[in-house]
């Protein structure tokens, strides 16, 4: 979780949870499995994901880019693309769906930003937000 990034399209990056499986070729030199094992977490199949706790730091650059658009600056000019789950896939399966449901309000709840999420598994979208709200 950041509040920069060094990635070009994105301005923050927000990790409800760290984990996931490799589904593809492309996740064959996954960063992101790089990241979590040097800090112990277990990746793959059956591993536990492992909630964070950053929810706070989400509602705090709401609020920021809420008083800058409240105070006349264009919403555009405001910092506001988060990318979401870069250490995981939000439609993980293996994830609980209590957890994609929690992300899923904090998302509505923070109308002042603009949140970024990819996934390896589009075709879960329906079956998981529907199980999610």
């Amino acid at each position: 979780m950041g509040d920069r990034t060094e990635i070009e399209w994105a301005d923050k990056t927000y990790n409800p949870w760290i984990g996931c499986t490799k589904i593809s070729p492309a996740c064959a030199n996954c960063y992101a499995e790089h990241f979590a094992r040097r800090r112990g977490i277990k990746w793959g199949p059956g591993e536990a994901r492992v909630r964070t706790k950053t929810e706070r730091d989400v509602r705090r650059w709401n609020r920021s880019a809420g008083e800058l658009i409240g105070a006349g600056w264009p919403r555009e000019k405001v910092t506001s693309r988060v990318f979401v789950a870069s250490l995981a896939d939000w439609l993980d399966p293996e994830v609980p769906v209590s957890w994609l449901t929690d992300l899923l309000y904090l998302i509505a709840e923070c109308e002042h930003l603009d949140f970024l999420l990819l996934t390896k598994r589009p075709e879960l979208w329906r079956e998981r937000l529907t199980r999610a709200l």
